[in-house]
């Protein structure tokens, strides 16, 4: 993401979205483990008393298929994850703009007199901006923290 002001403009992410894809990538994920264990149960019943060569040739083919349903299976996860990974940078971007708005809009409603005072004793303390919110885990990839000051997610 990168720098961020009270004139910065919204993340363009699709928040929602982004979570509801990580969780059905996850449920995909687990169909194609079951669907690849129940194909694995039959070729067992299909090869018992099978021998010779085209035994050996299912084998091998039955082999490459584990390892395939398997490398499938666990791309599935792993993006499921970026797009969980994904939301929390970009909510903490987004809360980071949000912050800084938060406290322009403070500072720009001050009266003469609050300026005066915060002239001597300092300007109001606002706290930093947020961090990046922890990311949401499977396998129902629920958000994990509500906006800060939403309130200025819409305002440019």
């Amino acid at each position: 993401m990168g720098g961020y002001s009270a004139s910065s403009a919204n993340v363009n992410f699709a928040f929602a979205l982004a979570l509801q894809a990580a969780r059905d990538l996850y449920a995909l994920s687990g169909e194609v483990n079951t669907k690849h264990d129940a194909r694995a149960t039959e070729a067992s019943t299909a090869t018992d008393s099978w021998e010779g060569g085209h035994r050996t040739t299912f084998d091998t083919k039955m082999s490459t298929e584990d390892t395939d349903a398997d490398t499938v299976r666990s791309a599935l996860v792993t993006l499921a994850n970026r797009f969980a990974s994904e939301w929390a940078a970009a909510r903490g971007e987004q809360d980071r703009i949000n912050h800084a708005r938060y406290v322009q809009h403070e500072k720009d409603n001050d009266s003469w007199a609050e300026d005066a005072g915060e002239f001597f004793v300092g300007e109001d303390d606002y706290g930093g901006p947020p961090e990046d919110p922890a990311v949401p885990e499977a396998p129902d990839y629920a958000v994990t923290r509500d906006p800060i000051h939403p309130e200025f997610e819409n305002v440019s």
